[in-house]
């Protein structure tokens, strides 16, 4: 008959959904163990406390076991939200149930697409900005727009002209040590911005999945803390960076007049987060000590990150980037080779990185690759940035 049945029952919004190259070349990486990935966010395995999981995961099942078991809370687990509204929130008059746990802060974006997005809604974009939200967002079929970032933040002047010029609806924003850029809002901006947002009636959707991987500690303040309209204010936070990704499970904050709509698209995806997880994950932080934990963190990605630098200095030093005061990546840029060309001599040298146009709305004819520092050991690490440099130099000279 010749008639394509897969593609006749896709709905139109498909054509908008865009894929994910980090999840490609980690399924290339898993299968060839000689891969040397700069690409994924990975957390370093040495530091998740191990023990403390599983003594938690003992408890879990010593003395939570019906429960952990069963179905749970749509908006999360009680004593693990007040876990999180105690230690890892700077908004005031927050109530339980302004927080629900999701399924890694990724489900939230999702949901807030459902919730806030259709081919009538504007929204404001980083650029470059975090391909999980491009993702999530993208089948809503939202008109997007970008607003250029510069080493403390977004352009103010060219947001305010965005702002008077279009009716955005929805501005998202990763802005602390931002995924890919690594560029961290200073206190100044995201005032200003808070107050824009405010003066505009914009939602704000705030991503601090990265807040606590300051290199000397600092907690920056987020920018919702500075806006005076918290209706129009959704916060997203994750235990992926600072705990563990297996975890799967984030959180959002939620204004009170969309309670009953994000839980409703909520329960539409998985009736609740894995209740097992959230239960352990609570027992967890009832014994960890979380500021010796993140400072241990912090002080191995610093220096992960010096070794990458010293590693690029040795064998690229035709390369430049943004020093970060804290995250998991170098926004690197590559010049005077194309984009295609260098990733595809880079895969067969066994080395992997994510390319940066993957990160934007409207692709750049600059070389942008964004490095992933925390994973890799600092013999692997130099290993891979040596036959980086010998794909690089082969092309340019």
């Amino acid at each position: 008959m010749g008639t394509n049945l897969t593609n006749l029952f896709l709905a139109k919004r498909t054509k908008s959904i865009r894929t994910s190259i980090i999840r490609e070349i980690l399924k290339i990486t898993v299968k060839d163990s000689e891969f040397l990935s700069f690409a994924g966010g990975l957390p370093n395995p040495n530091l998740l406390p191990s023990e403390l999981i599983q003594l938690a995961t003992e408890k879990t099942m010593s003395f939570n076991r019906s429960e952990a078991l069963q179905y749970g809370d749509s908006n999360g687990y009680r004593n693990l939200r007040s876990q999180i509204l105690e230690r890892f929130l700077d908004l005031k008059d927050l109530d339980l149930d302004s927080i629900c746990i999701t399924h890694g802060s990724q489900q939230s974006l999702d949901i807030l697409g459902k919730l806030l997005m259709d081919e009538e809604t504007n929204v404001l974009l980083e650029d470059p900005t975090y391909l999980g939200a491009l993702q999530a967002f993208s089948p809503y079929e939202p008109k997007m727009f970008s607003l250029s970032l510069e080493a403390d933040g977004p352009d103010l002047l060219e947001l305010e002209t965005i702002l008077s010029k279009d009716k955005i609806h929805c501005f998202y924003c990763n802005p602390s040590y931002q995924n890919p850029s690594t560029n961290t809002w200073s206190i100044a901006k995201r005032k200003q911005v808070a107050s824009l947002l405010d003066e505009y009636g914009v939602i704000l959707i705030e991503d601090e999945a990265y807040k606590y991987l300051d290199f000397s500690g600092e907690v920056f303040p987020s920018i919702a803390s500075f806006r005076k309209n918290l209706d129009l204010t959704f916060v997203l936070g994750s235990f992926s960076k600072i705990i563990s990704p297996g975890f799967r499970l984030g959180w959002t904050v939620v204004p009170k007049s969309y309670q009953k709509y994000f839980t409703a698209i909520k329960q539409g995806n998985d009736l609740n987060s894995n209740q097992y997880s959230q239960i352990v994950m609570d027992h967890l932080l009832s014994n960890l000590n979380i500021d010796t934990h993140l400072a241990k963190i912090q002080m191995y990605y610093r220096k992960q990150k010096e070794h990458m630098r010293f590693c690029l200095a040795k064998y690229l030093p035709e390369v430049t980037y943004h020093d970060p005061l804290g995250g998991m990546f170098l926004w690197v840029n590559f010049p005077f080779v194309s984009e295609g060309e260098f990733m595809e001599k880079m895969m067969e040298k066994k080395v992997v990185m994510v390319p940066g146009n993957e990160f934007r709305l409207f692709g750049i004819e600059s070389v942008f690759f964004r490095m992933n520092f925390s994973f890799l050991g600092e013999v692997e690490m130099e290993e891979g940035i040596r036959r980086m440099a010998s794909v690089y130099h082969d092309i340019i000279t």
